[in-house]
């Protein structure tokens, strides 16, 4: 797909982005091309570093006001977000940061300390995603005390837990929301769904999706379009974004890039492009949703007259 810029969108709140640096803090599948080929085709032609300069250069002729970091799953966590911080020298900056830990870990709460000592911080990403998570023996993850008490730390700490979690997991994730009423959560990547070529069970994933969104404290993340859809088409992608932003509401869904790992399939401007013309009948309240307060909101602690 040719790189396009999209016009008319902005200003644009990117709720995903993925730097880091294999040379000096590696990112596990990155440095062995072979893990996630399933999940994301070829992806040798992925950067060992992509910087915050790199973002800017991928954007420069659009409105973009600020970024969301999200960790790819770096070996050190807290080194790679003082990394991203050490970046923050231009437009569009990071206005805040997604790391990423296990809540299964005796060393969770020790990220919870210094997740406290660097207040760009905003939540911490919880993979269930068995190619991603490391764990495949389908064990309810919140049977574990630790487990729990360990999301009781988060959301004493006013963080957010970014759950990176399949279709089939969402009900496990609904229970998380009704256990934790007091933790803002956030599902990423729509609930990643059974979308790809030979899956197309929209409605039983909507289904499965309504009930994750009749707790307040979720919301959604709209992004990895090329991870879940491969070499996507505006057709194709329509009637999921439609209804998934129907499902929870403009004020609790925000858009991302899911760059430089979109780069496989589209890029920036064919992506927000698909983005403007599928909530081009939207009023230009929920658009502003859409592209940068929900955002602003779940991740950064705006209000509504900030954002």
């Amino acid at each position: 797909m040719t790189q396009q810029r999209p016009s008319g969108v902005g200003p644009v709140v990117d709720c995903n982005v993925h730097l880091w640096d294999q040379r000096d803090n590696p990112v596990f599948w990155l440095s062995d091309r072979t893990l996630v080929r399933d999940m994301l085709g070829d992806y040798d032609r992925l950067p060992d570093r992509y910087t915050l300069a790199d973002y800017r250069q991928a954007t420069l002729d659009c409105d973009v006001h600020g970024v969301i970091w999200s960790d790819a799953g770096a070996a050190d966590p807290l080194a790679a977000a003082d990394w991203v911080s050490r970046q923050q020298d231009g437009m569009p900056p990071v206005i805040a940061m997604v790391t990423l830990g296990d809540p299964a870990s005796a060393a969770f709460a020790g990220l919870v300390e210094g997740c406290a000592q660097r207040p760009l911080i905003r939540s911490v990403r919880i993979r269930l995603v068995p190619e991603l998570a490391g764990s495949a023996d389908g064990r309810d993850f919140l049977d574990d005390r630790l487990v729990r008490d360990n999301l009781g730390l988060l959301a004493s700490a006013d963080l957010v837990a970014t759950v990176e979690a399949p279709s089939s997991q969402l009900g496990t994730v609904t229970r998380l929301a009704a256990q934790f009423p007091d933790l803002k959560i956030v599902i990423d990547h729509f609930g990643w769904p059974e979308a790809g070529p030979g899956g197309t069970d929209l409605a039983g994933h909507m289904d499965r999706l309504a009930g994750l969104a009749a707790a307040g404290n979720v919301a959604t993340r709209i992004d990895a379009i090329g991870t879940i859809f491969g070499d996507w088409t505006l057709t194709q992608i329509r009637p999921w974004l439609l209804e998934v932003t129907g499902t929870f509401g403009p004020q609790r869904c925000m858009l991302g890039s899911d760059l430089p790992i979109e780069n496989l399939r589209s890029g920036f401007g064919p992506l927000y492009g698909a983005y403007d013309a599928i909530f081009s009948a939207f009023s230009y309240d929920d658009r502003a949703w859409l592209f940068h307060r929900s955002a602003e909101r779940w991740y950064a602690g705006a209000t509504a007259a900030d954002a």
